[in-house]
């Protein structure tokens, strides 16, 4: 039987794949390779808490994507990022750059210290050279830490909320939302179609979600507001808000499987609107599609997993499935790769473990807070 590749697909299936250019940098063809060894210690941002810089240990490594772990907690609450992520950092940049680093679990607070921890881990710290430095100087934005401004929650595109920057690193924007709790902050680029200035939902008649419990919402005015927080709104003239992404319908492309991130499928966009695309999996049912931001770091252009050294996972029925790995799992497609509760485990044979059943689609996180209880 003939092997799968994507020039005869994108005939047989006559579509085109998504345009290089659509892509941004970190998503297309990477100029270097992956450097990053297994072992080698780094700080970096808690995708679940995106205001914690963590102390992270890379446990694999995938052509230009590795997992990180949280050193001293459990192998569940690892992550995959891609080598030139720009939520990586190299040890003591959180030093440098007066950001408080979340020690390993079991230090107390002031006890960490970078030299001694390696040296009794007898670790080595991830080399400077592999981290992204931004080639261009970094303007001065207008942004200020503290600025007021309106921007969408990602949990719920539809709504637009009270904002405020909350740290500033290169040209990324860490956003809060106003009495919210940090999990529904994000980091975003200044260019972000997120972030508005103050103003605009009044402008364009959109309603604006006031923060939880303030006791004007009724009658919200951003000028009492900003008073009253003794706050500044971010200057309009610091939004440079970029073209939309571009993408269309009906065109082809590699993307991370969401809930099961070690594997990357060749899929579709079958649906998008002004900042998302939605992605569906080549010969799955229409019920594992989702949304992803157009600037995700984990769609890539068709042919980047064969670029990186990444394996791809071909279209459903595509190929005989003898070669599986894994045993069988009762849901139709998977191969028994990958667990719901994470990747401390490689493989599944059930129902209540795989990351596609119907018992672990919809629930958002199976998992318990990893900082629960010791905030």
């Amino acid at each position: 039987k003939k092997v799968w590749n994507w020039a005869s697909y994108l005939e047989e299936e006559q579509m085109p794949a998504a345009p290089q250019k659509l892509f941004r940098e970190y998503q297309s063809f990477p100029q270097g390779r992956n450097g990053f060894k297994v072992g080698m210690k780094l700080e970096g941002l808690d995708p679940e808490h995106p205001s914690r810089f963590c102390v992270l240990t890379v446990a694999e490594v995938q052509g230009y994507r590795m997992r990180l772990h949280f050193d001293g907690y459990p192998e569940c609450y690892d992550f995959w990022a891609n080598a030139d992520s720009s939520d990586i950092h190299p040890v003591g940049w959180c030093e440098k750059t007066s950001h408080k680093l979340l020690p390993p679990k079991g230090f107390k607070e002031g006890e960490f210290n970078w030299t001694s921890y390696l040296k009794n881990c007898k670790a080595q710290a991830a080399p400077k050279s592999l981290f992204k430095t931004l080639s261009t100087p970094v303007t001065p934005s207008g942004f200020r830490l503290g600025m007021k401004l309106e921007a969408v929650d990602k949990k719920n595109p539809s709504l637009i909320g009270v904002a405020t920057v909350t740290d500033m690193v290169e040209n990324r924007l860490l956003i809060h939302f106003d009495n919210w709790d940090e999990s529904y902050d994000y980091w975003c680029e200044t260019s972000s179609p997120y972030i508005r200035p103050v103003g605009y939902c009044q402008e364009t008649g959109t309603p604006l979600t006031t923060p939880p419990g303030y006791k004007d919402s009724k009658a919200f005015s951003w000028e009492k507001y900003l008073e009253e927080t003794n706050s500044q709104a971010a200057p309009a003239r610091a939004f440079k808000l970029r073209p939309p992404h571009g993408f269309q319908v009906n065109t082809k492309l590699e993307a991370v499987d969401r809930r099961n991130p070690i594997l990357i499928r060749v899929a579709t966009i079958v649906d998008k609107d002004n900042h998302r695309v939605k992605i569906h999996f080549d010969g799955w049912d229409h019920h594992y599609d989702f949304w992803v931001d157009a600037d995700s770091p984990d769609i890539h252009p068709v042919g980047w997993c064969d670029k990186t050294g990444h394996a791809l996972q071909v279209p459903l029925g595509a190929e005989d499935p003898e070669g599986a790995v894994g045993q069988a799992c009762p849901t139709p497609g998977c191969h028994g790769i990958g667990h719901a509760r994470g990747p401390r485990y490689g493989t599944h044979y059930t129902l209540v473990s795989c990351p596609y059943s119907d018992v672990n689609l919809n629930r958002e996180n199976l998992l318990q807070d990893r900082l629960s209880g010791e905030r």
